[in-house]
């Protein structure tokens, strides 16, 4: 049976989804471009693009609700996030209680915003160049 568990968790790792990690650390020496999103109901966050995905920093502010179109995937991983203590209720919004790592920055803005959102557009640097911008410039043209 454990090598069964063992299987699926190196098979669902290959595939790019981190779910078994506990605590998913990342190298703040290889800082990358610092990427920030803000919407209504308190959401105002802060991260970076990563190998893994995306990190939101630390003390990044995320909405205290969320609008009911999101999606029911979306709103029970946010669930997780409270119950596990990455998001800490606030008075006007949550917090993340330490860094943590997404698999992409999708769901990264949708846990920030409490809605839907497109990261490409969403999240942008401090000269206001969203993700998408960034990526396609940083691509070398042959």
């Amino acid at each position: 049976m454990e090598e069964f568990i063992e299987n699926i968790k190196m098979l669902v790792n290959t595939l790019g989804h981190k779910v078994f990690d506990k605590k998913r650390e990342f190298n703040r020496k290889q800082k990358q471009e610092i990427f920030f999103i803000k919407a209504a109901r308190g959401a105002d966050g802060q991260g970076e693009p990563t190998s893994d995905g995306f990190v939101v920093f630390k003390n990044s502010k995320a909405a205290v609700t969320i609008v009911t179109s999101t999606s029911p995937s979306f709103v029970i991983y946010r669930q997780k996030l409270i119950k596990e203590g990455v998001l800490v209720e606030k008075e006007d919004h949550f917090e993340f209680s330490d860094d943590y790592i997404f698999s992409s920055p999708s769901t990264a803005a949708v846990m920030v915003m409490g809605r839907n959102a497109n990261c490409l557009t969403e999240w942008k640097n401090k000269d206001g160049k969203s993700l998408k911008e960034f990526e396609t410039s940083d691509k070398l043209v042959i």
